[in-house]
Formats: structure tokens, sequence, C-alpha cells
């Protein structure tokens, strides 16, 4: 398969309906997508914690982050653990590993039906108050916000 010159909506696709599933499924929480856009200098909100996984394949490298405020990640922990949590902490960071997993599952198994082979390192949790997330990327990297119940979040995806 041919190197993708761009991050396209076929592309985008299998992580956005990933990312409404698993949240569903695992959290018990209705999320909808807003409209994809490249990330600028500035992050878009405030993010606290982030989950981020390398992507790596013949065809493209690059890395994929799931970012959420405090509000909401501690919200969708509550969902998916079925216990309330104030802080952000070892018990909880977990959560953001498995669900950014989970996500991947779903995309590289629609992405591998269509010829492209994917491979992944384990996911790298950061948190802390305001951070920001880097990826080591040529290519513009693509910010698809999400929204619902929980509050707010976002997933990155970056590929050379």
């Amino acid at each position: 398969m041919s190197a993708i010159p761009k991050l396209d909506v076929d592309f985008l696709k299998p992580f956005i309906e990933g990312t409404i599933h698993t949240l569903k499924i695992q959290c018990s929480t209705e999320v909808t997508v807003a409209k994809p856009y490249k990330k600028e200098q500035a992050n878009p909100m405030q993010i606290d914690i982030a989950a981020i996984i390398g992507v790596t394949s013949s065809a493209f490298n690059g890395s994929l982050a799931l970012c959420f405020p405090k509000e909401s990640f501690l919200k969708v922990m509550e969902n998916m653990l079925g216990e309330p949590f104030t802080e952000i902490d070892s018990d909880v960071e977990d959560g953001a590993a498995e669900l950014l997993n989970i996500i991947f599952g779903h995309a590289k198994k629609v992405l591998t039906d269509q010829g492209y082979s994917m491979e992944k390192a384990i996911p790298s949790i950061i948190s802390g108050n305001n951070i920001t997330v880097q990826h080591v990327s040529d290519s513009p990297t693509v910010i698809v916000p999400f929204g619902g119940q929980a509050g707010d979040f976002l997933v990155e995806i970056a590929v050379n």
C-alpha cells in the first residue's frame, strides 16, 4: 500500500468510530464528534491527562493521543469503574491507557481490512495541570474533538 499523503476522512473514521464505540460500551458514555481540525500552537482546551501510543506501519509512522481535562476524565472513569474519583492518580491513570488500547484495536482492525498493517507500542501516560501533548511528526497533528455526558475531550492523530 502506498504512503498516506495526508490524513483524510477514510483514515480518521476508524479512530472516530472506535472512540464513540469504546466510550459507549466501556464507560456507558454517549459522545458526539465535532469537525476535525489541524492543531495549532496552542492547545484547544486544557488537558490534564493524556494517553499516547506510537503507531508504525510499512506505509506510515505516527502517534495517537487520547486527551482529557480533569473533570471529563474523572467522570469517564467513574462511569467505567462504577465509583467516583476526585483526583487523577495512579489508580485511574491506567484507565486512559486501557481506553486508548481499545480505540486503537478497533481502528487497527478496520485499517488492516483496508490493507494497512499496523503495529503499536505500549501507551504512555502524561498527567499534570494543563499539559501539552507533543507528537514526533513532520506532518500536522489533527485534533478530533468529542463532547458528551462526561464533558469534552480530544483525540490527536499525527502521521508521517
